[in-house]
């Protein structure tokens, strides 16, 4: 990613610069709106005193689907991920590695505050044996999977929708540090 890369965004790009996500980071709702089509990261640059920082904020914006490079394809509206409870995780067979292990310890510290706050503040604590017998022990991803499923049904079964849809972003975010 050189300097004069341009980046434009994508329709979830669009629709979240819309519709405000509740727990999409503030410093990375306005790069996305810096990015008009028209700034490359030269011109992005004059908003961010750190490059580096700059470009790490563009990959995740890219990870998460809500840029592109300017005439690269665009993703799909709705990008399958291991947080889309409508995708089955694929369990490995019995005595095969999985392809990639957990995230860092602080990540997984991170997403465990965000469940059991969540948990603590919305839920009335249904999820608290959920946190201490599954993930405090987990070792594979799809342990974690199964964490973040089970959150995430738990509190779109409460009603909760909208406020499972905003600190999803945080867990994303989490993940991606």
């Amino acid at each position: 990613m050189d300097n004069n890369t341009l980046f434009i965004r994508t329709e979830l790009g669009n629709h979240e610069l819309q519709n405000r996500s509740a727990g999409f980071p503030i410093k990375q709702r306005q790069l996305l709106f810096l990015i008009d089509g028209q700034n490359r990261i030269a011109d992005l640059a004059a908003f961010s005193p750190n490059l580096e920082e700059l470009k790490l904020r563009l990959v995740k914006l890219m990870e998460l689907g809500l840029i592109v490079e300017e005439g690269a394809r665009q993703p799909p509206e709705r990008l399958p991920s291991i947080f889309d409870p409508t995708v089955q995780p694929t369990i490995p067979p019995p005595g095969s590695t999985p392809l990639k292990g957990l995230p860092s310890a602080k990540a997984l510290q991170n997403v465990r505050r965000i469940i059991s706050m969540t948990d603590q503040t919305y839920l009335g604590g249904k999820l608290e044996f959920m946190l201490q017998d599954v993930f405090d022990v987990m070792s594979t991803p799809e342990e974690l999977q199964f964490c973040i499923d089970r959150w995430q049904r738990t509190m779109r079964d409460a009603g909760l929708n909208d406020m499972a849809d905003s600190y999803m972003w945080q867990v994303r975010s989490a993940l991606s540090d």
